[in-house]
């Protein structure tokens, strides 16, 4: 059996092909390669797309954008990039107008997907490629707030992943966030130190990096670590709110206890920390991109009188 060079793998793993268009985020490859990752460290080969349908759509709904899943899109099209082949695809009925199969003919005749034997042969030899390479599909397609859910959600262990390198950022981001916003959490005022350190407050991408959010204050909002998570997991968003005022908006879709009505829902309808600076407010086209490619909305209805 063929195994491919360490280098060549993960050099296919880094072009991995994604669709963009307008600023969409489109992690339906990446996902099923994950997915795929994660089954192939738990000892199994094979995913029909009966398995593979409601499992990447279950993440795609988690961690993909506030649209219709699609699954069978990169069940069929990871094949282009070497990291994905089927069989059983001989009496698939394709779309019209298209080289793919419709949903009906991949759920009748249920075709099985895996990883090629040369990549399974190599992830064999170097065992802790499968978690290196997980690393690099998170670290260029979701903000790191997001890594740990993820590689759960798939099978891998967090714990065992070791850092791929990342996109690199301009170090000044943060202290030029965290400055903007008086080195507290814009939404709900936290801030701590031990002795001069800060601790638990985050400069957050409101615009993902890995989306090609810039590196610039105006893209940025001071955050604690739960604000960042929920900002990141579509759990509320911004909008503006008269000439200089931001607020906050939680989606309908988020719910909870006496937490989730204390840290979150208590601060819906409410204006976040204004910047030091007006020319320092969040942007508009980042707030649109968030609102469409990442909250899970509709929002609340804010309350009036």
């Amino acid at each position: 059996m063929n195994v491919l060079d360490p280098d060549e793998l993960r050099a296919r793993v880094a072009a991995l092909s994604v669709w963009s268009q307008n600023g969409e985020r489109a992690p339906h490859k990446p996902l099923l390669l994950l997915l795929a990752l994660g089954h192939f460290a738990s000892g199994q080969r094979d995913l029909p797309f009966s398995v593979v349908e409601p499992a990447l759509a279950d993440l795609l709904r988690a961690f993909g954008p506030p649209r219709r899943p699609q699954p069978e899109l990169p069940f069929w099209w990871l094949r282009s990039d070497g990291l994905w082949e089927l069989s059983g695809t001989g009496s698939l009925t394709m779309r019209k107008g298209s080289n793919a199969p419709t949903v009906t003919s991949l759920r009748k005749e249920d075709p099985i997907g895996r990883l090629p034997d040369e990549v399974r042969a190599t992830l064999r030899a170097h065992p802790a490629l499968t978690i290196e390479l997980a690393r690099t599909i998170l670290a260029a397609h979701f903000p790191a707030s997001l890594h740990g859910e993820i590689l759960g959600a798939v099978g891998l262990n967090a714990d065992a992943v070791p850092t791929a390198p990342r996109r690199r950022r301009d170090p000044r981001f943060r202290d030029d966030v965290l400055r903007a916003y008086g080195y507290r959490c814009a939404v709900c005022g936290f801030e701590v130190r031990v002795g001069p350190a800060l601790v638990g407050v985050d400069a957050a991408h409101v615009m993902w990096h890995q989306a090609g959010g810039p590196d610039e204050i105006p893209n940025g909002l001071a955050l604690c670590a739960l604000h960042h998570r929920l900002l990141d997991r579509g759990a509320f968003t911004l909008a503006s709110s008269g000439s200089h005022e931001t607020v906050v908006e939680v989606a309908e879709t988020a719910h909870g206890g006496e937490g989730f009505e204390r840290w979150l829902l208590d601060y819906h309808g409410r204006p976040i920390a204004r910047p030091v600076s007006v020319s320092y407010r969040v942007a508009e086209p980042s707030v649109a991109w968030h609102r469409r490619e990442v909250f899970r909305g509709p929002a609340r209805e804010r309350a009036t009188g």
